[in-house]
């Protein structure tokens, strides 16, 4: 790996909600944002908000800024984060697979090693323009 993985990442995560599991979903999110909080000193921002919404669906993104890769994979690794995720699918809150943008500036190569790290469902923004400070 290079130096690229000790910089800030940033994330969005879009989840797709049923609109009769709104409430339900709103709930789920504030505890495992009231953990995130708690027990993930490397999550920068943690904010959820409403992206879209439609007739069959509400739409939220979650942004969420990383100090590192280390508090990227302590996030995916987290026992609570494994257990909201495991609600939200199990119980019909989401309509689909969560979908997870990174905005990072690695190597193809390190793309695809931390993707199958982490699980292979990781896509990254196609950034056009703009910058990642170095230290």
């Amino acid at each position: 790996m290079t130096a690229s993985t000790d910089r800030i990442i940033a994330l969005e995560a879009f989840e797709h909600v049923h609109p009769d599991r709104v409430a339900d979903y709103e709930a789920a999110s504030q505890a495992i944002d009231d953990k995130v909080r708690e027990t993930e000193p490397g999550m920068l921002v943690h904010a959820l908000t409403v992206h879209a919404r439609a007739d069959d669906r509400v739409t939220y993104r979650w942004l969420e800024v990383f100090t590192d890769l280390a508090a990227l994979e302590a996030h995916f690794a987290s026992p609570h984060v494994k257990a909201h995720g495991a609600h939200l699918n199990g119980n019909g809150i989401l309509l689909s697979p969560v979908e997870i943008v990174l905005y990072v500036d690695w190597s193809d190569e390190e793309k695809a090693e931390i993707n199958q790290r982490l699980g292979g469902a990781l896509s990254f923004a196609e950034v056009r323009s703009g910058f990642y400070r170095p230290d």
